[in-house]
């Protein structure tokens, strides 16, 4: 089974990743592609002489984000290298790990003996994590088998044109009145969730592609949700499942790019970029503190000696407690 690792000038995190794989990944055989969109070379170049048996896949737009990190320009990473995704699964196996590089296992898996389950099962997507929230995992369980539990995800309406019109438009004041009449709540919009994730999962090639298949080059989950509902209404045969245990954790430290956030002059790329060279330095020890996330004291140590204006430990801090804030306000338990 393939493992495809979305990447983005986040080395620490993706070495992380790449470590508890090799540590928890029970499979004699794994082929590991990370598909990176701009993190600069010579930290790609560290990792792959870390880890000489990955392979690792550039984006279109992998030259120009990684030349605006190495020259400090301000990049909004508003191209996203869906072409990539499409193309590296079009290539994968029929049944991929698909994570992200601020993801890492945190339990034993051996995929090629999980993926019979799948497929005796036709199980088309299968949840390694859900943040502990329920919301996103709402369904009756049909069957365990193993660590799958196999389960009836249980959403408003399976029917596509009803999903758009309740949940999948903004316009014209359309969810106001939906919500009105209750049949929109965000909770019933959050239960979608049981049948798509962005990461985290191991998808069947087919469901995969048919996510992504009119994605107009933006990652839009609104989008990619109608056309997860779409594909089920077509498919009603398949199922959905999730590990009996979460099997996966995510960071909360840092992001990809910049959220506007109330936390002063704190600025992420500033921020990933101090991290990188303690990482790339050798000064900041990836599996300190596993499974949970990185070690927050040694992280204001590496801030206060840097004493960057942009991204001060009292900002940071701040930045983590809403970033965590948006996810808590959902029902996740992080």
């Amino acid at each position: 089974m393939y493992i495809l690792i979305k990447s983005f000038n986040r080395p620490y995190y993706l070495d992380r990743c790449l470590q508890s794989i090799y540590a928890n990944v029970l499979d004699t055989t794994i082929s590991i592609k990370v598909l990176d969109d701009g993190t600069p070379s010579r930290y790609l170049e560290k990792i792959q002489l870390k880890f000489p048996k990955i392979e690792i896949l550039k984006s279109e737009f992998y030259d120009e984000k990684s030349n605006s990190i190495k020259n400090n320009q301000d990049l909004e990473n508003t191209k996203i290298p869906i072409a990539l995704w499409l193309n590296t699964a079009k290539k994968a196996t029929d049944y991929f790990l698909l994570l992200e590089d601020d993801t890492w296992f945190t339990r034993k898996i051996n995929l090629e003996e999980t993926q019979k389950i799948l497929i005796e099962e036709n199980v088309f997507s299968l949840k390694l994590f859900w943040l502990n929230n329920p919301k996103l995992i709402h369904g009756t369980t049909i069957k365990n088998k193993g660590s799958v539990t196999i389960f009836n995800p249980n959403v408003f309406t399976k029917n596509p044109f009803l999903y758009r019109l309740i949940f999948g438009m903004t316009r014209f004041n359309i969810r106001k009145t939906m919500g009105f009449l209750k049949l929109y709540s965000k909770d019933k919009a959050l239960h979608y969730y049981s049948i798509y994730g962005v990461a985290g999962a191991i998808f069947n090639k087919k469901y995969f592609l048919s996510l992504w298949g009119t994605h107009n080059n933006q990652v839009d989950e609104n989008l990619q949700l109608k056309n997860a509902v779409k594909f089920w209404y077509r498919n009603p045969k398949i199922q959905f499942a999730r590990m009996n245990e979460e099997f996966v954790a995510t960071g909360f430290l840092s992001s990809a790019s910049n959220k506007n956030f109330d936390a002063g002059e704190f600025d992420i790329f500033t921020f990933n970029k101090i991290l990188n060279e303690a990482w790339f330095s050798n000064k900041l020890d990836v599996m300190d503190n596993f499974p949970n996330d990185f070690n927050v004291s040694k992280i204001n140590a590496i801030l206060f000696d840097e004493n960057n204006p942009k991204a001060t430990t009292e900002d940071w801090e701040k930045w983590v407690f809403l970033f965590k804030n948006q996810f808590q306000n959902i029902g996740c338990n992080i």
